[in-house]
């Protein structure tokens, strides 16, 4: 079928995300606006910026303008050859596909499963026609008869071939002359890129711009004496910090800054304008205006059994996680009963690290850890990621208590029992470490006072 198998849409464009949680299911917002949250709002225009800057460039921006390109290129190829498609012929591909949608139990329609990814019927419709295009005129070019199939492989083949005879040109941002890309004489402009973009974007990823660019207005609002000039500055200082971590990361082998922004399809311009610079940037002056060292440690203090529990004093765990429940059946192979009893004869085999690790990687059912020995790493009292049931046996214990195995544990969630390898102590910090973590709490604190995702309504509420 191609037409890199009808769309880039039903290939390329992600399911849309459930609607963000507490959002009304309808608003009416101006025609203009693009998302409003109390005392702010985004423009259309604004968001349509933001989408360039950040996804413009990103590989699914390069991916979608790709896409689009080919799809002017076959259309600019069927007028060359005369070649005309009829609904009928659409409308046959349509029902061949609502088939298939239909026997796979991805939607009971094609319009149901359109309404999801965002796509309008018109506009799959002309994809499909496209699709019939490619596969007609790579048929003929390749001189396959009408009674042998022409696989999607080969028609992506001839139209390469095309884009490379015609010669290709993706501009980078800018796109200086509103232009993002050049196949011959064909160009696709910005609005029609922008468009075909926001169809290729996750609906998460939409919410997301607008939250970013909401609650830096929000964040803006609350340092009223800071000047532009200032809040420029402090962006710079907030740019220099990246530029040395990113420079003084052993993983990236000496990359420049700038490199890997290109990378990423931005560049230091774009950057600057970034909303998520602008959040990281002012919450920083707020915690450092409203608390200073001072206040950090005050902070530390009144707080500080929350803190020393969440990045403290921790331990090395490992896991080995049997599955159970109140009762055998297609989800639970034993009860809990059954786990712990299997887990207590497999505790009598532990006698030291290296026979946890074994016997996890044979038989621990947790599929994150297994292959890790069941390593879940340094652990404190208050990390909510891992269960509270495992935290209270391994932490209930004398407090530098030597190596050992803790269990069988019954867990809720997920359901069944684990034994659990206590490793080695790790101290809690010095001042300098967890002065960062009370800073960054801070900002945290700062920024949810701002503004909550649940107060944003954006132009996909729109009835």
């Amino acid at each position: 079928m191609s037409f890199a198998a009808i769309l880039g849409c039903l290939a390329l464009a992600p399911v849309a995300a459930a609607q963000a949680s507490g959002a009304p299911a309808a608003v009416q917002l101006p025609a203009d606006m693009a998302a409003s949250a109390l005392d702010v709002s985004l423009s259309l225009a604004e968001l349509d910026t933001l989408i360039l800057d950040r996804h413009g460039a990103s590989e699914l921006g390069r991916q979608a303008l790709n896409h689009l390109m080919r799809a002017k290129l076959l259309d600019r190829l069927a007028a060359e050859s005369k070649l005309a498609v009829g609904p009928e012929a659409v409308q046959k591909k349509w029902t061949e596909l609502e088939g298939e949608l239909r026997r796979a139990g991805q939607a009971a329609n094609l319009p149901e499963y359109l309404r999801a990814n965002r796509v309008s019927e018109a506009r799959f419709r002309e994809f499909l026609r496209l699709g019939i295009v490619q596969e007609t005129l790579a048929r003929a070019a390749l001189g396959v008869p009408a009674n042998r199939p022409v696989n999607g492989e080969q028609q992506e083949m001839w139209l390469d071939q095309i884009v490379k005879q015609r010669g290709t040109l993706f501009a980078p941002p800018p796109y200086a002359d509103g232009v993002a890309a050049r196949c011959g004489d064909l160009e696709v402009r910005i609005p029609e890129f922008l468009e075909h973009l926001k169809q290729q974007l996750a609906e998460e990823d939409l919410r997301d711009d607008c939250f970013q660019a909401l609650l830096a207005r929000r964040a803006r609002l609350r340092l009223p004496e800071l000047s532009d000039e200032g809040h420029a500055h402090a962006i710079e200082q907030e740019i220099e910090r990246r530029r040395i971590s990113t420079e003084n990361d052993p993983g990236l082998q000496g990359a420049k800054f700038e490199q890997v922004l290109a990378s990423q399809g931005l560049t230091l311009e774009i950057l600057r304008r970034d909303p998520a610079i602008a959040v990281a940037t002012l919450s920083e002056l707020w915690v450092e205006r409203q608390f200073g060292e001072e206040g950090l440690k005050r902070v530390y203090a009144e707080e500080r059994a929350s803190f020393d529990a969440r990045f403290g004093e921790a331990r090395e765990l490992r896991v080995l996680f049997l599955r159970g429940g109140l009762a055998r059946n297609e989800l639970n192979p034993r009860t809990f009963e059954d786990a712990e009893r299997e887990l207590a004869r497999l505790r009598a085999q532990v006698k030291n690290a290296a026979d946890f690790e074994r016997l996890a990687k044979l038989r621990s059912e947790d599929g994150g850890t297994r292959e890790r020995g069941g390593l879940l790493g340094f652990v404190n009292p208050g990390e909510t990621a891992v269960p509270s049931e495992l935290r209270t046996a391994v932490f209930s214990g004398p407090r530098n208590e030597a190596e050992h195995c803790v269990g069988p544990v019954r867990l809720a969630s997920p359901s069944g029992a684990a034994l659990v390898w206590v490793g080695a102590l790790r101290l809690s910090p010095g001042w300098d470490e967890m002065r960062g973590r009370v800073h960054n709490e801070l900002r945290r604190r700062f920024l949810d006072e701002c503004l909550k995702q649940t107060d944003v309504v954006t132009f996909l509420d729109r009835d």
